[in-house]
């Protein structure tokens, strides 16, 4: 989407289409692409542009490897209250509420999201803050009977991320559940506003940094696609090996979690050792063990050593799938995974849930396969899909994608490896950008100024998209001790969504 016109409109991008709307006819549209079965909502955010308020909504038809943009001027009215027909669309309408003041029509509760309780409306936004009194931390829940509420955060344990976590239960059973996660608010989106595109890139990998290699890739492909430039396909191959040495990377940390959550110390040292040894890999590859710093707009800055890769890989997951094939002989530890956080493939779908979490409940969708970029357009992949939708599920679907992952690597290697990075020109135009990440789909949307500079720039990594079935799933008659082993199997950053 090159060009800048009232809404950002221009040349087309290939696999993105937008439709500008006026706001009477946003509501039966969102209706219409409700009754598309193929069409999952992927985003819904809000843009300053030409100094108004643009609201844009994405919807992923994977099927027909297409996304559209809906985008229409929300002028003093706002919107219609668009989770009424869309339940995926509610974190977003609170986000918008947060960020620009605007909120959906009829009065509808909003939760709060990102922006503390504290905050007043001097603290910076994106756009103006709300002219009515701020919304509650959470929606009111009502329990019958004989019920407390348990607090739990938002300081955790050593090395996890604060999370307010409040159950509401009777005993041990949990009857409700909600998330307070503004404590890791950053002001990421605000803070990448007039900087250049390899300034902002520092930031971008920092905005979930599990997740470093994904969301970089989804915005410098955002940003190549305003510049009208493709890296070479050695130095994409690059790019994709980085990206799947930190999907395994990733597997490996929530398998390891799982057996601490369900107090399996042997085999979480086991698996802890095999991620240690996944990271000096990383390491040894691209000279950093979480891989930041290896992509930049227009390229990548290290080319990955083969001959480490070709060594090393193949016996560090080798020692992976021994765990996995313990655990699996473990009663004690199947028992915890089975019929735990269960998301049916119906909330899976209602949720427009992503990645693993989605995979788990019957969703066949893989932005790799589904909106392919990059060397993946020429690799064949198999996606493992489950249906039963609990713990065991999530933990499935891991164990082979790092199967994959590993096929995969060793292909791109034969196939050539290079680095490099080109001078992208400077010029105006807004593109999305699209990667799969170790959690699912990972977006990013730029709009550049004719300096090249970023006048709007909305990240949205999977965490955001998958938070949102935690609820739900710790409901599903689960206990207190649950409560830990879902988390770990959704392997959500907290980051990811209060960025």
């Amino acid at each position: 989407m090159n060009g800048e016109g009232a809404l950002g409109l221009g040349v087309a991008q290939a696999g993105v289409s937008e439709r500008a709307l006026a706001r009477e006819q946003v509501e039966d549209q969102v209706k219409t692409m409700a009754g598309v079965p193929e069409a999952r909502l992927a985003d819904f955010f809000g843009s300053i542009e030409d100094g108004q308020l643009v609201i844009r909504l994405l919807y992923g038809l994977d099927r027909s490897q297409e996304y559209v943009m809906l985008t229409w001027p929300a002028r003093g009215t706002g919107y219609p209250p668009l989770s009424d027909v869309a339940p995926a669309a509610f974190v977003e309408e609170c986000e918008i509420f947060e960020q620009f003041g605007v909120s959906p029509g009829g009065g509808k509760t909003l939760n709060r999201l990102v922006i503390p309780p504290h905050a007043d409306h001097d603290f910076p936004r994106l756009g103006e803050a709300p002219a009515r009194d701020r919304p509650p931390p959470h929606a009111p829940h009502h329990v019958s009977g004989e019920a407390f509420e348990f607090p739990f955060g938002p300081v955790r344990a050593v090395a996890q991320e604060s999370l307010y976590i409040g159950l509401v239960t009777s005993g041990e059973e949990v009857i409700d559940l909600y998330l307070l996660q503004w404590h890791k608010h950053r002001g990421i989106e605000r803070r990448l506003q007039e900087r250049l595109p390899d300034e902002a890139l520092f930031i971008v990998e920092r905005a979930e940094g599990l997740s470093a290699v994904a969301n970089s890739w989804a915005f410098c492909r955002a940003v190549e696609t305003v510049a009208d430039a493709r890296p070479p396909p050695a130095v994409e191959r690059s790019r994709a090996v980085a990206l799947e040495l930190e999907r395994c990377y990733n597997h490996a940390a929530a398998i390891a979690a799982l057996c601490q959550a369900t107090g399996l110390s042997v085999g979480q040292a086991q698996a802890e050792i095999a991620l240690e040894k996944l990271l000096r890999l990383n390491a040894a590859a691209f000279g950093h063990r979480y891989l930041f710093g290896v992509l930049a707009p227009g390229g990548v800055r290290t080319a990955p050593d083969g001959a480490v890769l070709e060594s090393g890989l193949g016996p560090v997951l080798d020692e992976l799938r021994e765990v996995v094939e313990s655990l699996w002989s473990t009663n004690s530890f199947v028992d915890r995974l089975e019929s735990c956080g269960v998301v049916t493939p119906d909330e899976a779908a209602r949720l427009g849930l992503v990645g693993p979490v989605a995979r788990a409940s019957g969703q066949s969708i893989d932005t790799r396969r589904d909106h392919p970029f990059g060397p993946f357009a020429e690799l064949e992949l198999d996606v493992p899909v489950r249906s039963t939708g609990d713990v065991m599920a999530r933990m499935s679907v891991m164990v082979d994608e790092i199967e994959e992952s590993r096929r995969m690597v060793t292909e791109l290697t034969a196939a050539g490896l290079g680095a490099g990075v080109a001078d992208l020109p400077r010029v105006p135009g807004c593109a999305l950008g699209w990667c799969e990440s170790p959690r699912g789909e990972s977006l990013a949307w730029v709009r550049l100024d004719a300096e090249g500079r970023l006048r709007r720039a909305r990240i949205r990594p999977a965490s955001a998209r998958n938070w949102r079935a935690f609820d739900d799933a710790a409901r599903s008659r689960n206990v207190f001790t649950d409560i830990p082993i879902i988390e770990a199997s959704f392997w959500l950053t907290v980051a990811g969504l209060a960025r």
